[in-house]
């Protein structure tokens, strides 16, 4: 059964559901998402190194990736930079910036069309256990970012 674009089909009866990809990181790992990702709040960023608005969003991807990564949060960064940087450039970029989180590289042009991401930066907060993405957008930027991350970690709390 092929995956579903977001906003294509329900993942809960309130909204769209992640479309489900299998990637490559830049570390070698190859993810399964959302499987591999039960559990969890996912933050998928798209961004890229090239892009002005993404280095400005980094240090507040960073500081929730540092924050609530012992909470429930995984981040999974898709590197937009083919074929403009190499895999190189970007893995240097990651670890200048301590970017500690999954890089997806090669097979990000794909993922990013399964998502409609025509833009950067673009994010999507994506439930692990139902693939339900449960934000996008401008919930997702600037001091926005940490309210909404905080407020879905509340929700799976028991």
């Amino acid at each position: 059964m092929p995956a579903e674009r977001p906003g294509s089909g329900p993942a809960t009866v309130d909204g769209p559901r992640a479309a489900a990809f299998k990637a490559e990181t830049l570390s070698g790992r190859t993810v399964s998402f959302p499987g591999d990702y039960r559990g969890k709040l996912v933050l998928l960023d798209f961004w890229a190194t090239w892009c002005t608005p993404c280095r400005e969003e980094l240090p507040r991807v960073a500081q929730i990736d540092e924050r609530y990564r012992g909470q429930g949060l995984a981040v999974l960064g898709i590197s937009l930079d083919q074929p403009r940087t190499t895999v190189g450039s970007v893995a240097s970029f990651v670890k200048e910036r301590k970017m500690t989180w999954d890089q997806v590289y090669r097979d990000a042009p794909q993922i990013a069309m399964q998502y409609g991401v025509f833009s950067i930066p673009a994010a999507f907060l994506v439930d692990g256990d139902t693939g339900a993405i449960l934000a996008s957008g401008d919930e997702l930027r600037g001091d926005l970012l940490q309210k909404t991350v905080e407020a879905q970690l509340k929700t799976r709390k028991p």
